[in-house]
C-alpha cells in the first residue's frame, strides 16, 4: 500500500470522529473544549532485548490492510520465537499513508504512553476493519473511542492528543520522515540490522534474522575432499 494514498481520503473519514475531534491542526477549539493532560509515546518503544545484536525495524500504518495482517499473521510468530526469548530488538515506527486517518489512529495509538503502546497497537489493527467500514459512513468515532477506554483513554484525553499535542503530531511526521529517508515507500516495509527485508513473511524474516544472529553459520562452506597423491593406487572396496 502507497505512502499518502490520496484515494483513502474521503470527506466521511473527517465527519466519522465526531464524538472524538475533527482531524487538524487547531490549538483552540471551536465548543470551548480545554485539553487535558496526558503523557504520549514521542520515541522509539523497543520490545525484547535491548541489548540484542540484532533489531528488526517495522515502518507502518494503521490504516494499512497489509500492515495489519502482518501484524496478525507474522509478527506473533516473530514475537514468540525471537522478541520474547531475548534474540532480537523490535521496534514499530509510524509511515502514516493518508494525511487523516492515519494520523489520528497513530495519534491515538501513543496517547496511553509507554506501557500500553503495543496493546493499543494490538486492538487498534484488530478492530481496523470496522473502523475503516465504519468511516465511509461517518460512524467510526465510537468504535475507536471503545479502543482507546478499554486501555484507559478518556474522550477527552484522546481528543487532546488528536488535536492539541503539537510534540506528538511532529513525532508522527519525524517517524514517516525518516522512514522516506530510508527508501520507505509502501507498508509495511521491514528493516534487519538495517538492512532492507524485501520479504516480510515470517519465513523469509526468520532466515535473515538467523543468519544475523549466527554469521558465522551462514558463510562455512563444507571443506573439500583432500586431492588423491598423483600416482597412488585407489582403495579397493572396503578398504
Amino acid at each position: 500500500m502507497t505512502a499518502f494514498a490520496s484515494t483513502f481520503r474521503p470527506v466521511a473519514i473527517l465527519a466519522s470522529f465526531a464524538l472524538l475531534a475533527a482531524c487538524g491542526g487547531e490549538t483552540k477549539a471551536a465548543d470551548g473544549f480545554k485539553p487535558v493532560p496526558v503523557n504520549p509515546v514521542l520515541t522509539d518503544v523497543p520490545l525484547g532485548n535491548p541489548n540484542a545484536s540484532v533489531t528488526v525495524l517495522e515502518y507502518a500504518s494503521l490504516a494499512c490492510s497489509h500492515c495489519r495482517d502482518f501484524w496478525k499473521q507474522d509478527f506473533p510468530r516473530l514475537k514468540a520465537n525471537y522478541i520474547d526469548t531475548g534474540k532480537i530488538k523490535y521496534i514499530y515506527r509510524d509511515y502514516p499513508i493518508d494525511a487523516d486517518l492515519s494520523i489520528l489512529l497513530a495519534s491515538v495509538a501513543r496517547c496511553g504512553g509507554a506501557d500500553s503502546y503495543y496493546a493499543m497497537l494490538d486492538d487498534l489493527f484488530a478492530a481496523q476493519y470496522d473502523i475503516l467500514t465504519a468511516a465511509q459512513k461517518g460512524e467510526a468515532g465510537p468504535i475507536i473511542a471503545g479502543v482507546a477506554e478499554k486501555h484507559g483513554i478518556s474522550r477527552d484525553q484522546a481528543r487532546t492528543c488528536i488535536d492539541h499535542t503539537k510534540t506528538l503530531k511532529d513525532s508522527i511526521y519525524k517517524s514517516a520522515d525518516e522512514g522516506g529517508t530510508r527508501g520507505v515507500r509502501s507498508t509495511p516495509t521491514v528493516f534487519v540490522n538495517d538492512e532492507l527485508a524485501a520479504d516480510h513473511s515470517y519465513d523469509a524474516l526468520a532466515a535473515v534474522i538467523e543468519k544475523k544472529l549466527n554469521p558465522g553459520a551462514a558463510t562455512e562452506t563444507p571443506a573439500a575432499a583432500p586431492k588423491p597423491v598423483e600416482g597412488a593406487p585407489a582403495s579397493a572396496p572396503g578398504q
